[in-house]
């Protein structure tokens, strides 16, 4: 090569057709190590990850009871009602539509002064009527129990029950426009 002083890319250079040239032998190593000072020769050039882990158990899973219905068949009181419920597919757009009362009803029902059995009747029949003719949002009046003897017996009842349909996709509290805590915005799947 040059009998001038090497430069960097002189060096690379070198290197390069070391590294490209199969035919490696011990005096080549010796002048790699020549070209670059302090470095070291690996003997394996892999590294074993699963040896460094540690194994793990995988811990089991709790099985689920098995829920028996009750007979009467009403929604199973257990349950905890819950004011607002978005399936978790339901993107945040759409939620936040469906909260602000963006998304008109397109049906509505008044429970006021129903009984538990015909207020679940009228539910069914209006959830398969609303998904008969493909609305998407629907109103449902139950009121807030102040006129009830003990705590609300509608609301939760409804709540409980819509947390049971598959087809239904969400519920919030509606806007006072629509009757506030005493009456809730429910969106049905697509049928």
């Amino acid at each position: 090569m040059n009998a001038g002083p090497r430069t960097f890319s002189d060096n690379i250079r070198e290197i390069c057709s070391l590294v490209y040239d199969n035919s490696m032998n011990d005096d080549d190593d010796s002048e790699f190590a020549q070209l670059i000072p302090g470095v070291k020769r690996l003997h394996n050039d892999r590294v074993n990850v699963y040896q460094q882990r540690s194994r793990k158990k995988p811990v089991p899973r709790a099985k689920t009871p098995n829920i028996e219905w009750q007979q009467t068949g009403f929604p199973d009181e257990s349950t905890p009602a819950r004011d607002t419920h978005f399936n978790s597919g339901l993107q945040k757009k759409l939620q936040r539509k469906i909260k602000q009362g963006m998304i008109r009803p397109e049906t509505r029902i008044d429970l006021h002064g129903c009984r538990q059995h015909e207020a679940l009747e009228a539910l069914e029949a209006l959830l398969s009527d609303a998904l008969q003719r493909g609305y998407r949002m629907v109103l449902i009046i139950h009121g807030q129990g102040y006129r009830s003897q003990s705590d609300a017996v509608l609301k939760p009842l409804v709540q409980r029950w819509l947390a049971k349909q598959p087809q239904v996709l969400a519920w919030c509290p509606a806007l006072a426009r629509d009757g506030a805590a005493g009456a809730s915005y429910v969106y049905l799947r697509n049928s």
